[in-house]
Order: structure tokens, then sequence, then C-alpha cells
């Protein structure tokens, strides 16, 4: 049932200036049944390659994205560490895995022009990896906020917090180590062209996006994806 709503958000976005290609954050995936605002035990991989293992603080899919809170122990009041991206190469919490990434943020979210650092959920594993960054609306976010000019003090913040209604963007990581914005414009305006060339070593599948063959368009990306790394695992044993 999510399918047709995706693509109808995708086409709306992508006949009305091509913006940012926004999609809906998907709901039925195991990563996203967890609690919030819950210590899970889990994991740090620092700069250096050490994996310290410990508890740590999921909070939603936006604030884990800029800093993580690391406890020795899960009873433990007091964190025991705050990592922000630039900190680590990568941290678990829960089933929630997160990579650090240097990027420029979507438009919508900031107007900054700076590549800054940002952690990115994973959500596709293998040769071909996918992640996702997740980002509230600025008109969402200010509902949530309501201030109070003549007294600041007064200002109410809403905090409960549905992740399901978050807007996403999707990025990956080729087995050759490039980093792909897949809502940049260049991949919104010519996807055929330029994803099959992130999939040339596979002429068959590079031949269906080309073709633009019945499930291997834009909104197929992940997909598209799944079906490259298990052929990749298959011709490339060892890597």
């Amino acid at each position: 049932m999510k399918k047709p709503i995706i693509l109808i958000l995708f086409i709306f976005s992508f006949f009305s200036g091509f913006s940012q290609g926004e999609q809906q954050a998907p709901a039925t995936d195991s990563i996203f049944n967890v609690k919030l605002w819950t210590k899970y035990p889990g994991y740090v991989i620092t700069r250096n390659n050490d994996t310290i293992r410990g508890y740590l603080m999921l909070k939603n899919l936006v604030n884990n994205q800029d800093k993580v809170l690391f406890y020795n122990n899960r009873n433990d009041e007091k964190y025991t560490r705050k990592y922000k991206p630039k900190d680590l190469k990568a941290y678990k919490t829960g089933p929630r895995f997160y990579e650090s990434f240097k990027f420029k943020p979507p438009s919508t979210y900031s107007a900054n022009d700076a590549r800054t650092w940002h952690f990115l959920l994973k959500v596709i594993d293998g040769p071909f990896k996918v992640y996702k960054w997740f980002y509230e609306t600025k008109e969402r976010s200010e509902s949530r906020v309501k201030v109070d000019e003549e007294h600041p003090l007064n200002t109410k913040v809403d905090l409960s917090f549905s992740e399901k209604d978050l807007e996403y963007h999707t990025y990956g990581l080729t087995p050759s180590g490039e980093f792909v914005d897949f809502n940049s414009m260049k991949m919104l305006t010519n996807f055929k062209k330029n994803m099959s060339k992130l999939v040339a070593d596979n002429p068959q599948l590079a031949a269906k996006i080309k073709n633009k063959e019945k499930g291997y368009h834009y909104y197929d990306v992940e997909k598209i994806i799944r079906e490259y790394n298990k052929w990749y695992i298959q011709n490339h044993p060892g890597k």
C-alpha cells in the first residue's frame, strides 16, 4: 500500500520544480520498530577503529543524526560521553546502525552551503550501501513550538514525536567508495543514465534501467541496489 503513495508524492515533487525528491519515511521496516528515548545496547567505532561497547540513547531519527549519548551501564542517569559525527566512524544502538559522513544537508533543512558532518542511518548493507537522512519540515517544527514573544519563558514546546511523518533523503556508497546523492538534480532529471552508470559492471541490470523496464525506475532504487548486491556477491566471491 505504501508504493502508490510514494509514487504519487514523487510525481508531485518531480513536476513541481524538482524540489528535493522528498519521500515519506517507511514505517514497517524492523529498524523502525523501536522505543524512542531509550538506552539500547550497542557500540561506537572511533576514528582509530576502536570498538567501545556499552549503552547508547536512541532518541529519534532526527536527533540521533547529530550526536549520540554513550553510557557505560544501562541504569546510569548521567551519560559517560557525548559523541558527535566528527568523533566517530560509526555507532550502533539497538537495531539502528549509523555511519558518519560529511555532506551538504538539503536546502529545505539548512541554507548553509557548507558540507558538515552527520550520522546517516544505514538501511541496506552490502557492496552498495544505502543510507537515509531524516528531517522535520519547517512547518512541522514550527507547529511544535509556540513562542511567546512578550514572555519567552512561557514558550511551549510539544515534545511528542512521530517518526513516520518525517521526510528523508536517500544516499548511497558504491563498492568503489563513491558517495551518491539520490535526491540530486542530476539523479532526478536523468535517473536511467546516471543509475545505469553506477551499476555498469552488471550489464543486464544496467540495460533494465536504461530501458525503463517495470521495477527499474527512480522510486525502485532500493530494489535495484538489493538486486545489484546479490549479483555482486555472487560474482565477486571473497570481496
